[in-house]
Parts: C-alpha cells; structure tokens; sequence
C-alpha cells in the first residue's frame, strides 16, 4: 500500500501567490495525499480564496505565534508517513510527490530525502536553480545546501527529534536538519528538481537578513559548538556592504573590512564558548 504524504502549508497574507502554492499541491498525480493549510488570521484575501476549495484540503484560519507555530499546529494533525512544509509562496513541481514516494520506497534507510530545486520571481519566472549539494553535516555547516521546499521526512524521524523549535522564525528548517543529523537520522538526495522557492522582497529571508544571520550563527553554535567562517563572512558581509544603517557600513572602505570582522567575530565567539 501507497503511503499516505502530508503537506503542511503556513500561511499569513500571502493572498497573491497562496492560489500557486495550493494548486501546485492539489495537481500532484499521487493518489494518497494530505494537504493542510494552517493560515495565521489573514486580513487579505487568503480566507475568501481557501473558501473558494470547498473541502477539497483541511485549512484553519486563526491567530498564531509565527511561522513555527503554524507549521506545528499542521504536523500535529498531519496523519502522513510522509511530511513537508510549502510555504504560501512556493511550489512544488508536477511529480514532486510520486518521485519523492519512489525514492523513499526505493531507500527505507532514508529519514530524510531532498532534491533539487529552483529560484523563482513574483511572476513564476525562473531566476536560476537553488545551490543543493550532497550531503554531509560539514557541508550543511557551510550553507544549508537543503532546500526547504524540495526536503521531506518520515513520522519516525519527527517521532525522535520532535516538532519545530518555535523560538527560531527565520532558521527553523535549518535547526531541524541539524537535529535529525545529530540524532542519527540519514539524507538522501535524489537529482530530481521537486519545488520552486520563491524569491521576492517581502519573504522573510529578503526582508530580514540579518536576523536570519543571526539565527543562523545560533543554530549552528546549538548543534556544532560553531558556524563555520563562512556563515560568518557571510554575516559581516551584510552588515559592511548591503545594510545601509549600523556602523561597519562606515567601515566599507576598508579592504576586505567584512573578512577581518568575520575572524575576529569566530574567533571570540570560541573564546566565549
């Protein structure tokens, strides 16, 4: 018997892309699928468009604690061997899911398997392709070559690591991958392309890079003990060449100004650890 695959989407405002995101789900060409949209008490037009399904999905509309929240409300009454989450601006491919039970069918040691995946604008055009990678726990250290959307897991591995940490708002997912990695979970990655991450100025991860850089360095010191340089380059980066307020921005002049602070930055953070 097929697996039963559950899709949790979390939802807040996403009026303008949430129609994508749920039809890109709902025309999967694999028969035993559970989709719940778990949306956080929208004002836009989210609740007239989940109306417009009829009972075609499980959705809820009410007030939530973040994107962590939401995606936990979804997974505890998730029924599925199988899991995800899609965010309201992502897609997934035509035959995401029937390539993604093959996979796993094929490889029962997987806990979590992961694919390919693209970078998209507002209009759905294709910006280039997410930089996945094979995995190691030293790779995912250096930048998270899982790309959220394209990743799923079984109920065994959520049973032993448990639910979203709803403290984190930006590095859930990537917290979570070290997790299943620290409890012994096992990646696969398959060369399929199965989702589309949508790439505009309000998601999360645009409108708030250095809270995600700051969370990012959390996580990994949680789980590593520390980020890699290159989570911290990519940090000092930000703050000296991209932000336009804070002071290293007047640092800039400097050669490399973002290299040195990066070091330092490393270097006391282990001295403190």
């Amino acid at each position: 018997m097929l697996p039963l695959v559950s899709i949790v989407t979390p939802s807040y405002n996403q009026g303008r892309f949430l129609r994508r995101t749920i039809d890109s789900v709902l025309s999967q060409d694999y028969p035993h699928l559970e989709y719940l949209v778990i949306d956080g008490g929208s004002s836009d037009e989210s609740i007239a468009i989940l109306q417009g399904y009829g009972d075609r999905f499980f959705w809820l509309s009410a007030h939530d604690q973040g994107q962590s929240h939401a995606i936990n409300k979804g997974l505890r009454r998730a029924r599925g061997d199988i899991l995800a989450y899609l965010n309201s601006d992502d897609v997934l491919l035509p035959g995401a899911i029937a390539t993604v039970v093959e996979s796993m069918c094929k490889n029962a040691d997987w806990d979590v398997l992961y694919g390919n995946a693209r970078h998209i604008d507002e209009c759905d055009r294709v910006l280039g392709d997410y930089p996945t990678a094979p995995y190691s726990f030293e790779r995912l250290l250096q930048d998270c070559c899982i790309c959220q959307p394209a990743a799923f897991w079984r109920r065994r591995i959520m049973d032993r690591v448990g639910l979203f940490d709803e403290s984190l708002h930006y590095a859930m997912d990537y917290d979570y991958w070290m997790r299943i990695d620290r409890a012994g979970g096992l990646f696969g990655q398959v060369s399929a392309f199965l989702a589309a991450s949508r790439v505009h100025a309000q998601t999360k991860t645009q409108s708030a890079r250095l809270a995600v850089y700051r969370e990012i360095l959390e996580v990994s010191r949680r789980h590593a003990g520390d980020a890699s340089f290159s989570q911290y380059y990519a940090y000092w980066h930000h703050r000296c060449h991209e932000r336009t307020t804070g002071w290293p921005r007047l640092l800039r002049w400097i050669p490399e100004c973002h290299w040195w602070l990066a070091n330092a930055h490393r270097r006391l953070s282990r001295l403190s650890g």
